[in-house]
C-alpha cells in the first residue's frame, strides 16, 4: 500500500500497534457513537477492562461486546433467544464496521425470550 493511500495517523498506528484499528482507537470511536445517541439504553453501556488489561468489553443482559486489536466480537450467552450462544466477529476497517457491530450487540441484548 502506498503512503498516499493511507493517512499518516493510520500508518503510524500500523507501525506502533501492527494495526490501524487498535483497542484504544476502536474504544474512542465506539464511545463517540454511543454518546451521539440520547436514550438511556445507549448511556447504560460503560467500558471495562478484562482482568489482564488486554481488551475492553461491554456487558449487558448476558451479552458481551469485546474490543480486540482490529476487531470487535459480540457474544450472546442467553438461553431461549434467537441469538443464543452466538459469537460474531467483525473486522474493523472503518467507522461503519464499529456501528454495525454495536447495533448487533444492542439487538442481542434486547431480544425477547422465544417462549414468550
Amino acid at each position: 500500500m502506498s503512503d498516499d493511500l493511507i493517512k499518516k495517523e493510520d500508518l503510524f498506528n500500523v507501525i506502533k500497534h501492527g494495526n490501524s484499528w487498535f483497542n484504544g482507537r476502536i474504544k474512542e470511536e465506539l464511545k463517540k457513537i454511543i454518546a451521539e445517541k440520547h436514550s438511556a439504553f445507549y448511556l447504560s453501556h460503560s467500558f471495562r477492562w478484562d482482568s489482564d488489561d488486554e481488551y475492553y468489553y461491554i456487558y449487558d443482559n448476558e451479552c458481551y461486546l469485546f474490543i480486540f486489536e482490529g476487531k470487535i466480537e459480540v457474544r450472546c450467552d442467553r438461553e431461549n433467544v434467537f441469538s443464543s450462544h452466538q459469537t460474531i466477529e467483525y473486522a474493523i476497517k472503518n467507522i461503519s464496521d464499529i456501528e454495525i457491530a454495536y447495533e448487533r450487540f444492542k439487538s442481542m441484548t434486547m431480544e425477547a425470550d422465544e417462549d414468550d
